[in-house]
């Protein structure tokens, strides 16, 4: 399996950011994990050609600032979009979440909440 460098969590949950870190120091193939209450955050390192672009980015809908589908309308009109690989974490079972996010190319999965190594493992090997 894949080594995954570099992951964003964009989560405004603390709780559930917190239980996340824990699985993913647990599972061997996650290295550096950096967490975000906010795309706004991220978004500003996206933007940046010095900085270097995460394997995967962990998005969740529901935030305050700009919520996840205002990031993804924004990681649309990058340049190098093609190299993000997002998967929305939501706690929610609209069908209509589902299928909106399939919309966006960046988007890779939508995985619903709790998140479990199992999952985790998962997602890896759909980008690798």
């Amino acid at each position: 399996m894949r080594k995954v460098n570099l992951t964003y969590i964009i989560d405004d949950d603390n709780i559930f950011v917190f239980v996340l870190k824990k699985i993913l120091d647990r599972n061997e193939n996650f290295d550096q994990v950096f967490d975000f209450k906010n795309g706004e955050e991220v978004l500003d390192l996206l933007s940046d050609k010095n900085n270097t672009f995460p394997n995967i980015i962990l998005l969740d809908i529901n935030m305050p600032v700009i919520d996840g589908w205002q990031f993804l309308e924004e990681i649309e009109k990058l340049p190098n979009k093609e190299k993000l690989n997002v998967f929305i974490m939501s706690s929610s079972i609209d069908t209509n979440d589902i299928e909106k996010s399939k919309s966006f190319s960046t988007v890779k999965d939508f995985i619903s909440k709790p998140i479990n190594n199992d999952k985790l493992n998962k997602l890896i090997e759909s980008i690798s």
